[in-house]
């Protein structure tokens, strides 16, 4: 027992003596390695699957647990639906621009193979398969960040260093997510499948001289860092993503570029959380060089809570301390960022490509069946996932991601050299339950 405290003395000693600016930052000074770092980037380099002549961008929302376990299984749907006429959608994905809770699986696809053979290959040694991605996206990674914080190196981090509440869940990402299973080794941007899709992690700049502004993890913003994307962590970048106001701290980096300068990030969702003016800078940087664009936007919105109309008084039990009608404005203030960006991206699409381009927008009002519609929008933000939340959302995406939908059916014909007539924005709603579906 003794000893016990003697080393926890130690560890408190160590991390006293080096300093709180320790684990202020994490990006090293350099350049950006190349070509492995090279697909976190807006140019595309190398298109992918059997359509050189379509850009195809993937755009995750956040949403926590939420967007993260939508995402992965749109993802994976998209992977087999026309798999028994020789196409796999997700195989013609060139770029994914991804926001807080949909970086959890755009971050994933980017290290795994689709294959054990494949993966053996790679540095993450990790599979993307069903049962893998389902099972990961789903787990609460709440639980796990809480039980992080009572290991005795994390608390005596927290308390003598720059060791943060975003440090401890940017951990939590890695040891369950992006590390190599084996070693425990902490991925970096230059362990990404080099035969994935660029990968666009957004976040939201928080520093005084630039607030509010885009934050990207990509080559384009390290080298303006002069720091090198290739060596940092990709849990890092993730969890700067999904740093939500008030529950986790700024992600910081160090820019070289300037003495005792630093940046300071935080959940992308404050900018755009949608991922769509990300995508939109990639349809610019490559608009030369292909002819059709194609855009899908899986969009785990849900409206905001508000107060029932019903109840004379809108206060909780919490809110005789704090009122907690923060958080309704806050997510006011998405609900209105989040129409104007759409309306942006959709007259963007329009004036520039015209019938040359398509945008699939995935949301839950998509879904025919009211109840099941309700029950989807009824799951809270948070990075964990209920059982029967994670069922109502295995079934719509059963009911969404179908060869009958007619906005994949036009995205086929857009692969193969055909126009869109009607206008860039498509939606498509799965019918209503029959009588005899509900039987069942």
């Amino acid at each position: 027992m003794k000893r016990r405290w003697r080393l926890m003395g130690m560890i408190i000693g160590m991390a006293v003596l080096s300093g709180c600016s320790m684990y202020s930052h994490t990006n090293v000074k350099g350049d950006t390695a190349e070509p492995a770092a090279s697909k976190a980037t807006f140019t595309i380099h190398h298109p992918r699957g059997r359509s050189e002549e379509t850009l195809v961008i993937l755009a995750l929302s956040g949403g926590g647990s939420r967007a993260a376990y939508w995402s992965g299984n749109v993802m994976l749907a998209l992977d087999e639906v026309f798999a028994d006429q020789g196409w796999n959608l997700l195989h013609e994905v060139d770029a994914i621009s991804s926001v807080s809770g949909g970086s959890l699986p755009a971050a994933y696809y980017a290290i795994t193979g689709d294959s054990e053979e494949e993966a053996r290959k790679l540095p993450s040694k990790r599979v993307w398969n069903r049962e893998t991605v389902r099972r990961l996206m789903r787990r609460n990674y709440r639980i796990r960040w809480v039980g992080s914080w009572f290991l005795p190196v994390n608390i005596a981090r927290f308390w003598f260093t720059a060791y943060d509440r975003s440090d401890i869940m940017a951990q939590t990402f890695a040891d369950n997510l992006y590390d190599q299973p084996m070693l425990g080794w902490d991925l970096r941007f230059s362990d990404i499948n080099p035969h994935r899709p660029n990968l666009i992690l957004n976040a939201t700049d928080g520093t005084a001289d630039h607030f509010g502004r885009p934050f990207t993890f990509t080559v384009e913003q390290f080298k303006a860092l002069h720091s090198d994307l290739g060596d940092y962590e990709i849990a890092r970048a993730v969890m700067a993503s999904a740093a939500f106001p008030g529950a986790f701290n700024y992600m910081t980096l160090k820019d070289y570029k300037e003495n005792n300068h630093y940046f300071h990030v935080f959940d992308g969702g404050n900018y755009d959380n949608l991922g769509l003016l990300s995508a939109m800078v990639v349809l610019e940087n490559n608009r030369r060089r292909f002819d059709r664009f194609v855009v899908i936007l899986v969009d785990s919105y849900v409206p905001g809570g508000g107060v029932d109309h019903e109840k004379y008084d809108g206060r909780g039990i919490l809110d005789f301390g704090v009122d907690l009608n923060f958080l309704d404005s806050f997510d006011s203030l998405l609900a209105v960022n989040r129409a104007r960006i759409l309306d942006i991206f959709s007259n963007y699409l329009d004036q520039t490509f015209g019938d040359k381009s398509l945008f699939y927008h995935i949301v839950f009002d998509d879904i025919g069946d009211d109840g099941l519609r309700r029950q989807l929008q009824a799951i809270k933000t948070d990075f964990k996932i209920r059982p029967g939340h994670a069922e109502a959302i295995d079934r719509a995406t059963q009911l969404l991601i179908v060869q009958d939908n007619d906005c994949l059916k036009q995205i086929q014909v857009m692969l193969t050299g055909g126009r869109n007539p009607d206008g860039p924005l498509c939606r498509w709603r799965s019918p209503p339950p029959t009588r005899t579906s509900h039987n069942e």
